[in-house]
């Protein structure tokens, strides 16, 4: 039964529509059909059942039951870099884990900035193990803000050590905290800050962990989960094999997360890569098929790999559903490749075209000699500018140049400087007179331009 999230779990006959995220997920990942059962979880613990009505809405049928957890976890852990965070993340559902808390220590080599991709990852992880109770997932903390918030809750706190330590056999109580260092462990300083709060060493084999396996290790030691330690660990440490189910390989989870997260050519190579490893997998080129058909618009892509499957499993019970997406997406390539085709001419294309490139020359020829007559005109008022610029400039110049006056029997330097409207100063200037000169009758003056 597939399984979605939903922000709450209604009375039976309720309808709703899912999230977008999770639409995608139920109605273009799985290609959920009406009448389908769905387990709808609301992530606190709540979980119904509900049935598909068509591609937007879903239908509740029952309210289900809450599972009782008699152990509560808390991880209390050092941010692995991401491709080991991808592996660990999904699998803390399937613990039980009731809450995630990054530390900071002195060794950390991430500080846990992606809260976001990570919820995205603990919602897998609850679809895949049914747990409808999503892990709290806090920011991230010191190591001295951590122990005062485990002694606040009253938790049996455990840390991964290397010393040769148990559990020890006195009963530690409902919940448990499991703090879990980097890859460089806890400092003398951190390890002495933790025995001091009232943790207890636990050394889980050996030979020391890497985080990753520590974590889940821890984990279900804590929990008493041992047969699903082994599982999980087998997964963490050895991959899939070619029998296990391919919906667990951790190429698999890394490439449904991309997918999910609107990364379709990462997916892309995550599927790939798991392909090289399990060709023979049905369900990976169905996978690969849909995105190719769906998201990355790549027709020739799908069309191979639905091709691929018909041909590996043609009795297969869903081989009529593959050959009906085979044939939409070989139509869809018919398509591609005509509308990219050259079109075909008509028949009469060519006097048509011969058509339209004579009309074409007319109307240049008319455009020609309309040019050429703006063009005459233009020339014909530049001419007209100039020559009534240079006009006005010859009467400008005439007007400025000096004048010469005879001088009459009674004229006076100041007589003669009013009746030509000039200062008194600029014709005496212009004269080199003083003021006590005397103008004789036939004396020629220059009078200055005004």
């Amino acid at each position: 039964m597939r399984s979605i999230f939903h922000t709450h779990i209604g009375v039976p006959g309720e309808l709703f529509t899912p999230e977008p995220r999770e639409a995608e997920h139920l109605f273009r990942v799985f290609r959920a059909r009406s009448g389908e059962k769905v387990l709808v979880m609301d992530g606190l613990g709540g979980r119904g059942e509900a049935e598909v009505v068509d591609k937007k809405q879903l239908r509740f049928l029952e309210r289900l039951p809450e599972i009782r957890q008699e152990i509560e976890l808390d991880l209390y852990c050092a941010i692995p870099k991401k491709a080991k965070l991808d592996s660990l993340l999904p699998q803390l559902p399937g613990l039980g884990v009731r809450s995630l808390h990054p530390l900071l220590l002195e060794h950390s080599v991430a500080t846990g900035e992606n809260s976001a991709r990570w919820e995205l990852q603990l919602r897998e992880g609850c679809k895949q193990s049914g747990n409808p109770r999503l892990p709290l997932l806090y920011p991230p903390v010191s190591l001295d803000e951590a122990l005062e918030e485990v002694r606040r809750s009253g938790a049996a706190l455990y840390y991964g050590s290397v010393t040769p330590a148990d559990p020890g056999k006195e009963a530690p109580g409902p919940l448990r905290a499991w703090f879990v260092g980097p890859e460089g462990g806890f400092t003398a300083q951190e390890e002495e800050k933790i025995l001091a709060a009232g943790g207890r060493p636990l050394k889980l084999g050996s030979w020391i962990m890497r985080l990753e396996s520590a974590a889940v290790a821890g984990l279900a030691v804590l929990s008493r989960a041992l047969p699903l330690l082994l599982a999980v660990l087998m997964v963490l440490c050895a991959g899939c094999s070619k029998k296990s189910d391919i919906n667990k390989h951790p190429l698999m989870l890394r490439a449904e997360q991309c997918r999910l997260e609107g990364e379709p050519v990462l997916a892309m190579r995550f599927y790939k890569r798991l392909l090289r490893q399990r060709p023979e997998s049905l369900r990976l080129r169905l996978k690969i098929a849909t995105l190719c058909d769906e998201v990355l618009n790549d027709p020739v892509g799908a069309l191979y790999h639905y091709n691929t499957y018909l041909e590996m499993a043609p009795d297969s019970p869903d081989a009529p559903t593959v050959e009906g997406y085979r044939l939409m997406a070989r139509a869809k390539l018919l398509r591609e490749l005509k509308r990219e085709s050259l079109p075909k001419p008509p028949a009469d294309s060519y006097d048509e075209q011969l058509t339209r490139i004579k009309g074409l020359e007319t109307e240049n020829s008319r455009l020609k000699n309309a040019l050429a007559d703006m063009q005459k005109r233009f020339n014909d008022m530049h001419r007209y500018a100039l020559a009534l610029k240079n006009y006005y400039e010859r009467g400008t110049a005439a007007g400025k140049q000096e004048r010469l006056y005879t001088v009459r029997s009674g004229d006076t330097l100041s007589g003669i400087a009013s009746a030509h409207n000039v200062p008194l100063r600029s014709l005496m200037n212009a004269n080199g007179l003083s003021g006590s000169a005397l103008l004789r009758a036939g004396q020629v003056l220059k009078i200055p331009a005004r």
